[in-house]
């Protein structure tokens, strides 16, 4: 397949947290979305070919929309750094790579600096082991975001320069469609962490935001279906993911709906007890 547009790899070293764009009226309107929460597709990173097409979300959209909700922190829904060094096949590494980088904006934006840098240190253990590991390395990379984990704004830079070196390597490598993998990671553990406070926000909190972002999961599917080299452990996954998606659309709320679904108590658990099952299966 034609590799023909930027990757996207660290689709969420920020978690799904952080704008990438460069110019001075995208960067006003980015700090817009981040205040709205707002999921917006970015047509510059486009996976394409004769057979699909599709694209990845700007990195803030996930945790932003959740946070707006009210999206309280806790420490012991992170995935365990102990479970590092439990992760020995390709398609376990690369999905909790997105997993941990999720976990870390999580705290950063929950101003956790010492848990936050004990989760930048899995990353990068993580990235040792998928062949990534130089990209902390440049340009004393590691130690600046040590000196500035307690900088919301500063860390922001820091991942955005991350992102690039990722896309770089990505590129130079023939590896970009690895970066969707990570991207599944990434939104499931930023799903599973929302979801505690489903039930205490109510249907008409977070409905409407899981309608948004379960428009992201067509094209997660597709992205790891265009990487033939899947592992046992990334098919079980996908085949999971699969499910979640008939599970969502044979929702009759979903099915009936005339514009945006509206969510029922009932619709919600039903997602948010697929969500749990799919995240379990990814950390384990």
């Amino acid at each position: 397949m034609e590799k023909n547009a930027k990757s996207l790899i660290v689709v969420l070293l920020c978690g799904a947290l952080f704008s990438c764009n460069n110019s001075e009226s995208d960067s006003n309107n980015d700090e817009q979305k981040k205040k709205t929460g707002i999921v917006e597709m970015d047509t510059t990173d486009v996976f394409s070919s004769d057979d699909y097409e599709f694209v990845l979300p700007r990195p803030f959209a996930l945790a932003a929309s959740f946070e707006e909700a009210g999206m309280s922190y806790d420490a012991s829904r992170m995935n365990p750094l102990s479970n590092v060094d439990n992760y020995k096949t390709e398609g376990k590494e690369i999905l909790n790579f997105g997993v941990y980088s999720t976990d870390l904006v999580y705290n950063i934006m929950n101003d956790q600096p010492q848990k936050s840098m004990k989760y930048f240190e899995a990353l990068k253990e993580l990235a040792d082991k998928i062949g990534m590991g130089r990209i902390f390395t440049e340009d004393e990379l590691a130690i600046r975001v040590e000196k500035n984990i307690a900088s919301r704004d500063k860390m922001e830079d820091l991942l955005i320069d991350v992102h690039e070196k990722s896309q770089e390597y990505l590129q130079n490598n023939q590896l970009r469609y690895l970066s969707v993998i990570q991207f599944a990671g990434a939104w499931i553990e930023g799903m599973y962490l929302a979801s505690f406070d489903f039930e205490e926000k109510g249907s008409d909190v977070v409905g409407y935001k899981i309608v948004d972002h379960m428009t992201l999961l067509n094209n997660t599917i597709k992205g790891i279906q265009a990487y033939d080299d899947r592992d046992e452990d990334l098919q079980s996954v996908l085949d999971a993911l699969i499910d979640l998606q008939s599970t969502y659309k044979s929702l009759k709320s979903v099915k009936n709906a005339e514009g945006m679904p509206k969510l029922s108590d009932e619709d919600i658990e039903i997602i948010k007890e697929k969500i749990h099952s799919i995240r379990a299966l990814i950390i384990s």
